[in-house]
């Protein structure tokens, strides 16, 4: 039975007939971008559009805020904590109306409940930080009992609205640490947290829909972790569901059916750059997208609205490098997995590189997907395990420590993409992305190879160790150049997911910043190479 108590001065919405799937009967394929984390250019996103518009994918998520700012630059609220290339509602409108003239809808995400630092960051708005430190210190939330939430996610929703067209808006909540504050523990003591939680989402629920939108959230809490929010919610909710491990298709069905059973309307969201990857993703997450489109796509009983591709946090690969993946999802949502299999690196070769697809093709794509580094205890066994290049005395010792030595797979693929890239004749700068993501990778293999080898010498001498560190020194200032030239030439220069470390992020998160440091490290142990020395013979004192 649906929660009806009044949250924050408004009532739990009664449950409504379901609205129908779309404006247009028209299944959801589409994809997301983060510019909550990493705002980009508007030229970028509009290049993103017309990528949708020409592989058939019709909507764009569009992700305007996280605990690190706001990429919209809200004027009924002027105190948020926002980015500093954050854009005007005005520009985001435009893009929005720019969107629906290719046949994209651009369907705006506004955090409401986890995901706030935008707003508890803010020192206006820092007493609606409700952190429980019983739970993950990884993630934030807003008080929903707070006399003041409902009002500003009024406002936000309100403005959001005006400049979106879409039919939709997505309110995220999920990955919430809440509970913490003396108004939600009182709450707490009288009501069980399901019910507290239900009734916030019919609360944000009202909100959309009297202006006029189908509300979204995230599935993780309501689907799986707290599931029996579900049946406390207004139908109308649509729930959208994300498992970035799931390769299983019956059983995202399973999810599905329950969605479904409960009277709601799902959307699947699989992943391709997510929390498990570093610049590339790999191919585990090629069968994730295939599973989610097998049990999302084109189901005509009203309860699955489509399927959305995620693609979380911009800094942690190359901007251009990625395109091939983007169209191997949009393969699979439109014609199944089996096309996606049989032909999406195929398709994408020649439509977007307009070059033949040969045995060398079909080779580098299964070689990039079967190599990309992942984070060993989230990805599946063989997976390369994923480093972040050492910048610092403790780093390097620890890499000296382990002393194993990793196959290097990317000097292949960095050969056959040599060989590939005379073929190309469109988009040569997005298939040089893709090498120097390459390069990326195998670099940070071989700078931890050498020195390991060094060290492992009997005996290694001062000369040596010189050599080895000018060596790396040099390769690294040439790496980083190329890295920031890339960053500048399609984001923000004076990003600050660029210059410095960002709020919540991890340093594999951001590929150029670390980097960045890492030559500076190896520089200044060039300029004293006798430390370096020091350094290696201290990790091998027999």
């Amino acid at each position: 039975m649906q929660s009806g108590f009044v949250l924050g001065g408004l009532a739990a919405a009664p449950r409504l007939r379901p609205m129908k799937p779309n404006a247009g009967g028209q299944h959801l394929r589409g994809l997301m971008v983060d510019a909550g984390r990493v705002p980009e250019p508007l030229s970028y996103y509009r290049r993103v559009i017309e990528f949708c518009a020409e592989w058939e994918f019709n909507a764009l998520q569009f992700r305007l805020a996280d605990d690190q700012g706001c990429a919209i630059r809200f004027s009924s609220a002027p105190d948020l904590l926002f980015h500093e290339n954050a854009f005007a509602p005005e520009q985001l409108g435009e893009l929005a109306h720019y969107a629906r003239s290719r046949g994209v809808e651009l369907i705006p995400e506004l955090e409401s409940f986890g995901h706030t630092g935008y707003i508890t960051r803010s020192a206006a708005y820092a007493h609606l930080l409700d952190a429980d430190p019983r739970l993950s210190s990884e993630f934030t939330g807003v008080i929903p009992i707070h006399p003041e939430t409902l009002p500003l996610f009024k406002k936000l929703y309100s403005e959001v609205s005006a400049h979106f067209p879409s039919a939709f808006l997505h309110g995220g909540c999920d990955e919430v640490n809440w509970g913490g504050s003396e108004l939600s523990r009182r709450e707490l003591e009288t009501k069980p947290r399901h019910e507290i939680w239900a009734a916030y989402l019919n609360s944000l629920n009202q909100i959309a829909e009297g202006l006029g939108k189908q509300f979204i959230v995230w599935g993780d809490y309501v689907l799986h972790k707290e599931p029996r929010i579900l049946n406390r919610l207004n139908k109308n909710i649509v729930v959208m569901d994300w498992d970035y491990s799931e390769t299983n298709p019956a059983k995202l069905s399973e999810v599905l059916s329950k969605v479904r059973s409960n009277g709601s309307r799902g959307i699947g969201a699989p992943a391709l750059i997510n929390y498990k990857w570093g610049p590339r993703a790999g191919s585990e997450q090629l069968a994730n997208i295939e599973a989610f489109a097998e049990a999302y796509r084109a189901k005509d009983d009203g309860g699955s609205l489509g399927v959305m591709l995620t693609n979380w946090v911009p800094s942690r690969y190359i901007q251009n490098s990625i395109w091939d993946g983007f169209a191997y999802a949009a393969t699979a949502f439109k014609e199944g997995s089996k096309a996606a299999r049989n032909s999406g690196f195929q398709r994408f070769v020649e439509k977007h590189y307009g070059a033949r697809w040969n045995n060398d093709w079909d080779a580098a794509f299964r070689l990039t997907y079967a190599s990309a580094p992942g984070i060993e205890h989230a990805s599946t066994a063989g997976t390369v395990p994923l480093h972040v290049p050492f910048s610092s005395d403790e780093q390097l010792s620890a890499v000296l420590e382990d002393r194993s030595l990793r196959s290097n797979r990317f000097a292949e693929l960095r050969r056959l993409l040599t060989r590939l890239e005379a073929q190309v004749q469109k988009n040569l700068e997005d298939f040089q992305a893709l090498e120097l993501s390459i390069e990326y990778m195998g670099h940070l293999y071989w700078r931890e190879t050498i020195v390991v080898e060094l060290a492992a010498r009997k005996p290694s001498t001062r000369d040596d160790a010189e050599q080895v560190i000018k060596n790396v020194a040099e390769r690294d200032q040439g790496l980083a150049q190329a890295l920031s030239k890339d960053w500048d030439e399609g984001r923000f220069a004076h990003s600050a997911a660029k210059l410095k470390p960002l709020y919540g992020f991890e340093p594999k998160d951001q590929v150029v910043f670390q980097f960045e440091r890492a030559a500076d490290y190896s520089a200044s142990l060039a300029s004293h190479p006798s430390r370096f020395f020091d350094l290696v013979t201290a990790s091998n004192p027999e």
